[in-house]
C-alpha cells in the first residue's frame, strides 16, 4: 500500500466560468481547513503582438483574481486562501503545481453528445500527466460534494499499484465525509471466450473466486487503517468503465487509479480512466500510479 495522500493543499483552476465555479464550490464544500489556492493561467501559447494590451490584460486579471480570493477568504475564515496568476500553457503550469500532498481541482462542462469534443479537455490531459490527484468536477455538481441523493465514495479496484493508491485516497475521503466506501472490482472472462463460445461454468466459478480474492486482498490493509469506515465490497461481472460509470451516477464521488502511459505519451490516461473522464456525470478524482 502506498503512503497516504494527505492533500492538505488544494489548487483550483480558476477563470470565472461556470465549470470553474463548480470546481471552486466543490472544493469549498470539501474543505475543513488547510490551504486553497485560486490559480488562473493566462494562456500564452498563442503569442500576442500587442505588448501593451497584453500587460494591461495581465494587470486587470491579477486585480480580479485577488478580489475573488479575498471574497473566498472572508466567507471561509478557516481556510488559508491564496491567489496566483501564471502565464503559459495551462496544462504545464497546473501540472507543475500538482503533487502527492496537493489536490488539483478543475471544472468541466457536463458531457453532452459525442465524446470526441472532450478528447483533449483540460481534465483529461491534466489527469494523464499530473504528479498527484486531480479532481474533475462537471458543472451542475457545484453545490456540495456530498449532497442528499448522492451517497458513497466509489473506488475502482483491480489489484494494481494505481488502484491501491486510489483505494487509500477514497478511504480517507470516506473517513472525512462519513460516507461509505464502495469498492468495486469488475471482471470478465478472457477475451478468447467472448462472442465465440459459452465458457464452462466451473471455469467461470474459479475465475470469479480469483477475482474476489483480488478484491479482498486489496481492501485488507485499508480496512485495518480506516477501521471507522464502512466498506462495501462489490464484485461485478462486466466492462470496468461501464460498471464504474453506472455506480458513479448515484455516488458522491468516484475515485479511479490511472495506469497511464509513461514517457512522451504520458498526456494520455489509461483506457478505463480515460473512458470515464470522457463520459463524466459526477465528481471524480484520478489518482496517478505511484512512482517507484
Amino acid at each position: 500500500m502506498t503512503d497516504t495522500l494527505t492533500t492538505a493543499k488544494m489548487v483550483v483552476a480558476w477563470d470565472g466560468t461556470e465549470p470553474a465555479r463548480a470546481a471552486l464550490n466543490w472544493s469549498l464544500a470539501r474543505a475543513i481547513g488547510g490551504d486553497l489556492t485560486l490559480v488562473q493561467v493566462l494562456d500564452r501559447t498563442v503569442s500576442s503582438a500587442d505588448y501593451f494590451a497584453l500587460e494591461s490584460t495581465t494587470a486587470r486579471a491579477r486585480e480580479v483574481l485577488s478580489d475573488d480570493a479575498e471574497r473566498v477568504s472572508a466567507k471561509y475564515p478557516a481556510l488559508t486562501v491564496h491567489s496566483e496568476l501564471l502565464s503559459g500553457d495551462p496544462i504545464s503550469e497546473l501540472r507543475a503545481l500538482s503533487g502527492t500532498d496537493t489536490l488539483v481541482v478543475v471544472g468541466t462542462h457536463r458531457r453532452r453528445g459525442s465524446t470526441l469534443r472532450y478528447e483533449w479537455s483540460m481534465g483529461a490531459r491534466l489527469a494523464g500527466s499530473a504528479n498527484g490527484p486531480v479532481a474533475i468536477i462537471p458543472e451542475g455538481d457545484s453545490a456540495v460534494p456530498f449532497n442528499t441523493g448522492h451517497t458513497g465514495i466509489v473506488v475502482g479496484v483491480d489489484g494494481s499499484a494505481a488502484s491501491n493508491a486510489a483505494i487509500e485516497f477514497a478511504a480517507a475521503e470516506a473517513e472525512r465525509s462519513g460516507e461509505d466506501l464502495i469498492a468495486i472490482h469488475a471482471w470478465q472472462e478472457p477475451l478468447v471466450w467472448r462472442d465465440t463460445t459459452e465458457p464452462d461454468a466451473r471455469f467461470l466459478e474459479t475465475l470469479e473466486t480469483s477475482h474476489r480474492r483480488i478484491l479482498d486482498e486489496s481492501l485488507r490493509t485499508v480496512a485495518a487503517r480506516y477501521s471507522m469506515v464502512r466498506i462495501r465490497p462489490s464484485l461485478v461481472r462486466g466492462p470496468a468503465q461501464s460498471v464504474l460509470l453506472d455506480a458513479a451516477r448515484g455516488a458522491a464521488l468516484l475515485v479511479v487509479g490511472d495506469h497511464g502511459i509513461k514517457g512522451l505519451s504520458k498526456l494520455l490516461l489509461g483506457s478505463v480512466s480515460h473512458s470515464i473522464v470522457l463520459n463524466i456525470q459526477s465528481p471524480m478524482v484520478v489518482i496517478p500510479a505511484p512512482t517507484a
